[in-house]
């Protein structure tokens, strides 16, 4: 990456964690400098974790680049999808954080769940994950490949868009004391509010289209031409530092990023097969009806921790009525069907293990009596 600054002159450090903020329309080459970005992160020793790319799976282009070679990756998945590849692969409940550490590339990919609803929720889960790194050994550069989305996979949590765009901006600005570098895309910048643009610590503009510059940047034309920024090439930009310090760069385009139309799980060898996805609880009126998470997570601690039914309905706010009706059913599934086709389609590991089942202990040896010899 090259830079001429024609207003200042900052020193841009890869070392410390920032926010870079990419704006520009579509097809301007905003995923291949974010993955720019992470590539010089990768030479630097730090890791990456690509999020939200476009449901054709951009993300996984990672596996055809030299660092596929050299580098430990793993892959995020659904709890109802499998992945057959020859890299490693977790759902989002299997991570833990020491994998942050371990791992140099984790990507979570949009054709590696069974819906958007799905990924926007497990992504939510995983980014909590992130914030409970009290230390670290080493920077991560995260892409957030349209910055919206990950307003969005907030609201998956918390029902509240004030509360979730709070929480947004609370992540962006404290990712530093994570040691997380964020990296954002947008088609437009008003699309953002303002809270979480003003934490951009590097804004970075690409080809503007027929809209060109929001009425807060336009003060940009004194120093470039409005048809030049309307027309910028995939490798051109324009970047804005956080001191005011306004700059023209290139970068060299990533020869495996995905082409359109590309069939990416192909290219790198990933089948990928869509279980039933689980049914969700359903309010009705004065009540919810349990979903199949639910029901896998009322077997679990049923038969993992040997809980009463009265200590699980106290523990899940249900009735005891309610819980003794589900381990029933579970039961019953397993003994004309085989298996349980709600711990099926929530990925339970006890779908086929009936709750009155006990793990066998191995027998006990009594050693024969010892004899003296007579002397």
């Amino acid at each position: 990456m090259k830079i001429k600054w024609v207003r200042g002159n900052d020193y841009i450090s890869f070392k410390r964690p920032n926010v870079w903020f990419v704006q520009g329309v579509r097809g301007s080459g905003k995923s291949s400098f974010l993955e720019h970005l992470a590539n010089i992160h990768l030479k630097l020793g730090n890791s990456i974790l690509d999020l939200f790319g476009s449901r054709d799976g951009e993300g996984l282009a990672w596996l055809r680049s030299p660092w596929a070679e050299e580098k430990r990756i793993l892959l995020l998945r659904g709890s109802n999808v499998l992945v057959d590849c020859s890299y490693d692969v977790k759902t989002v409940g299997e991570v833990s954080l020491k994998d942050f550490e371990k791992y140099d590339i984790i990507i979570s990919a949009s054709p590696l769940y069974s819906s958007m609803d799905q990924e926007f929720l497990e992504v939510a889960r995983l980014t909590d994950k992130i914030y409970k790194r009290v230390h670290w050994r080493r920077m991560m550069f995260v892409i957030m490949r349209e910055a919206a989305n990950f307003l969005y996979s907030r609201l998956k949590l918390l029902d509240d868009q004030t509360e979730a765009k709070a929480q947004t901006v609370y992540m962006l600005r404290e990712g530093r004391h994570c040691g997380i570098s964020f990296g954002l895309d947008s088609v437009r910048l008003l699309s953002i509010d303002v809270d979480i643009r003003g934490l951009s610590d590097y804004l970075i503009l690409k080809a503007q289209g027929i809209h060109g510059l929001s009425r807060e940047l336009k003060w940009l034309y004194r120093y470039f031409n409005p048809h030049e920024l309307r027309k910028l090439k995939p490798h051109q930009f324009v970047i804005v530092t956080r001191r005011g310090s306004v700059g023209w760069g290139v970068f060299k385009k990533i020869p495996w990023h995905k082409k359109e139309k590309e069939d990416i799980l192909k290219a790198v060898d990933i089948k990928v097969e869509y279980l039933e996805e689980p049914e969700k609880g359903v309010n009705r009126g004065k009540y919810k009806t349990v979903g199949d998470e639910e029901h896998a997570e009322i077997i679990r601690l049923k038969i993992e921790e040997n809980l009463g039914i009265h200590v699980i309905a106290d523990k899940l706010g249900r009735s005891p009525r309610t819980i003794h009706t589900h381990i029933r059913d579970h039961d019953h599934y397993i003994e004309s069907l085989g298996l349980c086709p709600r711990c099926k389609r929530a990925g339970s590991i006890y779908a086929i293990r009936k709750t009155t089942d006990r793990e066998e202990e191995p027998p006990l040896v009594i050693p024969p009596p010892r004899v003296k010899n007579k002397t």
